[in-house]
């Protein structure tokens, strides 16, 4: 047998594990943002505006956890799209708000 044989469907195998790779990354990240957003509504000596803007950080987290799994369950470009705007968005603005508050 050929060592470069490419009828495994090795092509394939590289497809799918490029879309779970895509995925996992923007779900993990999502997550992270849900995470962090659920834990800053908690904080003591926070403002009530600061706590809500966290509230609604960790509702867009949970957002970005749901396209990433749609995402790769239909194969979607745009979910996964929306996924790590999700979560790279969420995270700029956790980050701009614990250092201003």
């Amino acid at each position: 047998m050929l060592m470069n044989d490419m009828g495994d469907g090795g092509r394939e195998r590289l497809t799918s594990r490029t879309w779970w790779n895509a995925a996992m990354f923007a779900g993990i990240l999502s997550a992270m943002v849900a995470l962090g957003g659920a834990a800053a509504t908690v904080l003591p000596n926070s403002s009530v505006a600061t706590r809500v803007v966290s509230g609604v950080l960790a509702v867009v987290g949970a957002t970005g956890v749901w396209a990433a799994v749609r995402g790769y369950r239909s194969h979607s470009g745009k979910l996964l799209a929306l996924a790590l705007t999700c979560a790279l968005g969420s995270g700029a603005v956790l980050v701009v708000l614990r250092s201003v508050g």
